[in-house]
């Protein structure tokens, strides 16, 4: 990937609270997810629709539900946000596509943003919406059936398939998802007490921020502007009581390392993941709205953030989690910077075992890595995770008057992704 003459602003990015298992967004589907964000970030970036066009719309989803056509989905949005702000003639006529890399979505849908902005060779692109959505709550069993050769109606007999389990396999490396974590951790010398250890800090990390994210909304005192890439959003309960959403529903209050340690390991091979320090099962979306820098300036049009740039490395697909080892290290070799030039990371906590093998291998600083809380704590709504945590280091960035960061995550598959941003 060639960073290319022009440079690629990010002028707004949102996103929703991260919902639970059968939680806060049991009764929303992925494209209603993707609206609230969509619509939030246009509302933050302050653009006239009227007059500043919106040249393409990448979308990025996993899992399909019955609740939506994932095939239409970028337009589906886009008309959907449009009829909500009034807009006539700009969303609605936006070229949209869908892209997907696994837990990497997020991240391409800005990789591709970069890529069709930067394109020397089509020039019109100036503005295009990223988003990334899942309600993994609402994942289908799928009916294996092939249709029938003499008949395109009818299905041959076969049984169900777990349509979310079946992505936490991969058949042709024989492994699961936490096998390849149990395998990594057990490589680098990660041991069951740290993942534990780890699991609890991101607990703790995530509640001390949202307990000044409440600060924010109660108190509105300007040192308190913790997690302000999230926004607020209403949905019903099971008894259709209306409720606020202002917080991501995973993080628990009242863990300890103690509990933590006393749960059973999902493998007895490694041993070393188990079910309270994994990423969580959830739901939620995010979004971002990306222009070419020298347009936006032309046209006052401020920004958060400059996309420096995006990197994707593989690595032995046993060990997936070992993806944003490669991913950090040939990012900070093309844009020419050093591990200490970046001043905050945040890495997606799949697995602690996966986290803690990243953070030894790289050298990581703890104390500037996932400072609010990362998905063991948060979750990870997975095609949503890269435009996530891409929005939460921007505006931690931001709160601290810190200039770079870089976000990465581990890739299924044996990948790694990973984004780096310049505060302006």
């Amino acid at each position: 990937m060639s960073m290319g003459k022009k440079e690629i602003v990010i002028v707004s990015a949102a996103r929703t609270p991260i919902g639970k298992h059968g939680g806060y967004y049991n009764y929303l589907s992925a494209e209603d997810l993707a609206v609230l964000a969509v619509k939030e970030a246009i509302l933050r970036s302050g653009i006239d629709l009227n007059k500043v066009p919106i040249d393409q719309v990448v979308a990025g989803m996993i899992y399909i539900d019955s609740n939506n056509q994932q095939i239409y989905l970028p337009r589906n949005v886009a008309y959907r946000v449009a009829k909500e702000l009034n807009d006539t003639n700009n969303l609605k006529v936006a070229p949209g596509k869908t892209s997907l890399r696994i837990c990497g979505t997020g991240f391409q849908t800005l990789a591709d943003a970069f890529d069709l902005i930067t394109n020397e060779n089509n020039d019109k692109i100036n503005c295009v919406i990223s988003f990334g959505t899942e309600n993994m709550s609402q994942t289908n069993l799928i009916h294996q059936g092939r249709r029938k050769k003499d008949s395109v109606w009818e299905f041959e007999d076969a049984g169900m398939k777990d349509y979310l389990l079946e992505g936490f396999n991969h058949n042709l490396f024989k492994t699961l998802m936490p096998k390849t974590a149990d395998l990594y951790g057990s490589k680098v010398g990660i041991t069951r007490k740290e993942c534990d250890e780890y699991a609890y800090i991101s607990h703790a990390r995530a509640k001390n921020a949202q307990m000044k994210q409440w600060n924010r909304f109660t108190i509105n005192k300007s040192n308190n502007d913790y997690l302000k890439g999230l926004f607020t959003v209403d949905t019903i309960d099971e008894n259709g009581n209306t409720v606020c959403v202002w917080r991501d529903e995973g993080t628990k209050y009242d863990v300890s390392i103690d509990e933590l340690s006393k749960l059973r390991p999902l493998l007895k091979a490694g041993g070393l993941v188990t079910p309270g320090n994994a990423s969580q099962i959830s739901d939620g979306a995010a979004a971002a709205v990306l222009m070419d820098r020298e347009y936006a300036d032309k046209n006052k049009i401020p920004y958060l953030a400059i996309l420096k740039g995006y990197q994707f490395s593989t690595v032995d697909p046993t060990i997936m989690g070992q993806g944003p080892v490669p991913a950090i290290k040939n990012l900070l070799k093309k844009l020419k910077y050093k591990l200490s030039d970046i001043e905050l990371f945040e890495i997606n906590e799949a697995f602690a075992s996966q986290y803690l093998g990243n953070e030894k291998e790289l050298g990581l600083p703890r104390d500037r890595t996932n400072v609010n809380g990362g998905a063991i704590a948060l979750g990870h709504n997975i095609a949503a995770t890269g435009l996530r945590i891409t929005t939460d280091i921007i505006y931690e960035l931001k709160r601290q008057k810190r200039k770079l960061g870089i976000a990465a995550a581990c890739i299924g598959g044996g990948q790694g992704g990973a984004v780096c941003v310049e505060i302006v």
